[in-house]
């Protein structure tokens, strides 16, 4: 199953894989991958799930002072 524009890092596209731990996503253009838990993983194929992703924190920038 795939997830157009899905991937919450790139918004690329998702799709859905299977190996022996379990189901995952991943997604095409940036390689995220997220482990789905099982509760998910065995729900009906309509039904929607959210992804989530760690935000990227903003670094504060400091005014250096300039020599005149």
């Amino acid at each position: 199953m795939m997830y157009f524009k899905g991937c919450p890092k790139c918004h690329g596209d998702l799709y859905l894989r299977e190996d022996m731990h379990g189901k995952y996503v991943s997604c095409m253009q940036c390689g995220y991958l997220r482990d789905l838990p099982q509760e998910v993983a065995q729900a009906p194929v309509r039904e929607v799930f959210v992804i989530d992703a760690p935000k990227a924190v903003k670094k504060s920038r400091r005014k250096v002072p300039q020599a005149a």
